[in-house]
């Protein structure tokens, strides 16, 4: 279900909006496989009615399931846009779509969800990607080449 506001409403007084949006809502037209909505984003807006179009001020938050760019673990994680401000314009090619006097609001929250949104996932800092069987024993804190050498090792061993 759409986030929409009543245009004919805003010329009178601005409006309040809170409350959930769907994960489906927020996930349209998104493709990038690490990255999941597995919870409803969460809105606090305040609308009101500009000469230029609607302007939307609030906080934004989202909880995310990611899997890490390096050893492919699933993590939680969540992004929060606490200062979201975003002017829709009521004309132009970037027109806010409307149906009678109501406008739609999700195009643009979604827009700028996606842009916070990390583009390396990562489960930590210091995640050294996929364990090799030869170091299973390897701590998270310690990276593979201190604990077994050089990873040129086997190779210098080599006789040719």
């Amino acid at each position: 279900m759409p986030i929409k506001v009543n245009i004919q409403q805003l010329e009178r007084e601005s409006e309040h909006l809170s409350g959930e949006l769907p994960a489906a809502e927020i996930a349209e037209g998104f493709a990038d496989l690490l990255i999941s909505f597995p919870h409803p984003l969460h809105y606090e807006l305040e609308v009101e009615r500009q000469p230029q179009g609607l302007l939307m001020t609030g906080v934004l938050r989202l909880p995310i399931t990611c899997q890490c760019r390096r050893c492919l673990k699933t993590f939680e994680d969540s992004v929060e846009i606490p200062d979201f401000a975003a002017l829709a314009p009521m004309e132009g090619e970037d027109a806010i779509t409307c149906e009678g006097d109501f406008a739609d609001l999700t195009p643009f929250l979604r827009e700028d969800i996606y842009l916070v949104l990390p583009t390396n996932p990562l489960c930590s800092p210091n995640c050294h990607g996929l364990v090799k069987p030869s170091e299973a024993g390897v701590s998270d804190s310690e990276p593979p080449e201190e604990s077994g050498g050089s990873p040129w090792g086997t190779l210098d061993q080599l006789k040719l």
